[in-house]
């Protein structure tokens, strides 16, 4: 099966949705948020089914699980579905068996809870994200975790990291954006990207550079060159060998998520209704009644890791909603920017944010 489709259309909500974060401090996880709603897209009837659709870009159960799937199978991240069940609240047998073994369980209280989201986040997130409360009897949740090592690590100084490399591939400008992928030892990069622009437009441009937008490699910039934050020129050195020279200051955001505050941008809007229609899940009226989503990433010197736990609950329909010269290329981040954690081989964004105020 080819993923890239699913990959882009993970990719383009992890877009809109940093788009509509606002300026501050961020981090969000699109890629633990599409899956969710391409499961629903595909248990919903009628307006909720073309709501959830048209905000994920599929109704396809098998899209959802692909893309988990690409993280699942990865060596620095994972990826791990969720499906807990009041007694007395009946399934759709046909939907449940698509779903990966071990999916479902009971809905007995919070603490089971919280040690599934403390295990598939490797403990970065222990307390699951929506509190259990009487009215809800189907909870759907996915847990994601990257945890990579640099393949270079950088040297702390002050407020902010350094690092020299040989390698001016791993720098360059897409849209008027600078970006510099950070390698991992493994197959996590955190691409860093500066720019012009506010949050939304200059993750967008990152973003776009995953699903083929053309980069100029800093390789090809000339001495005297500048973009945002990077400058090209010429110094003394101990050899003729080009460099890039980066700065960035290490991170450690924290975000929580209301995800109906943002119905209309995730297709939620009829399923949140009365009128909900989720023949796919149970033939009981079943209606969307909370959505939440707890995010991490924390960038050091020696690495990165991020977990996000993304959750659904849902109530039945009645219940109501609650000596050389040598040509250096300097990057330095001391100004607003973004970051994508990106899993290398499918181009998945698993994370995305923005920092605001430096360090």
């Amino acid at each position: 099966m080819n993923i890239a489709p699913a990959i882009d259309a993970a990719n383009g909500l992890t877009g809109r949705w940093c788009a509509a974060a606002g300026d501050d401090d961020f981090v969000l996880s699109g890629a633990g948020l599409w899956p969710l709603l391409a499961l629903l897209a595909s248990a919903a009837a009628g307006p909720t089914r073309d709501e959830l659709a048209a905000a994920a870009g599929t109704d396809s159960q098998r899209d959802a699980l692909e893309v988990l799937g690409a993280l699942h199978s990865a060596d620095a991240a994972s990826a791990a579905l969720g499906l807990w069940v009041r007694d007395g609240v009946p399934l759709n047998d046909a939907w449940v068996r698509g779903l990966p073994a071990g999916t479902v369980a009971r809905l007995s209280g919070q603490a089971a809870l919280d040690a599934w989201a403390s295990k598939h986040t490797i403990g970065l997130i222990e307390r699951f994200p929506l509190t259990v409360r009487p009215e809800d009897v189907l909870i759907l949740a996915t847990a994601l975790a990257a945890k990579t090592l640099w393949r270079h690590k950088f040297n702390p100084s002050g407020s902010m990291l350094y690092r020299t490399s040989a390698d001016l591939g791993i720098a360059g400008i897409v849209d008027g954006v600078t970006r510099v992928i950070v390698e991992g030892r493994d197959d996590v990069d955190v691409h860093l990207v500066v720019g012009d622009g506010g949050p939304g437009a200059v993750i967008a441009a990152g973003l776009a550079a995953l699903s083929g937008s053309t980069v100029l490699p800093a390789s090809e910039l000339p001495v005297g060159a500048t973009a945002p934050g990077l400058v090209v020129a010429e110094e003394r050195a101990g050899s003729s060998d080009d460099q890039l020279r980066l700065a960035v200051p290490p991170f450690d955001i924290h975000s929580s998520h209301d995800l109906l505050q943002h119905a209309e941008l995730f297709g939620l809007r009829s399923a949140t209704s009365s009128s909900a229609q989720f023949p796919g899940l149970s033939p009981d009226d079943l209606v969307l009644s909370s959505g939440t989503q707890a995010v991490l990433a924390t960038f050091s010197a020696e690495g990165f890791e991020a977990a996000a736990v993304t959750a659904f609950g849902f109530a039945r329909a009645s219940a109501p909603l609650l000596r050389h010269r040598a040509r250096v290329v300097r990057i330095t981040l001391d100004r607003p920017f973004g970051f994508i954690a990106v899993h290398r081989p499918s181009g998945l964004a698993i994370v995305a944010g923005w920092v605001a105020k430096p360090a």
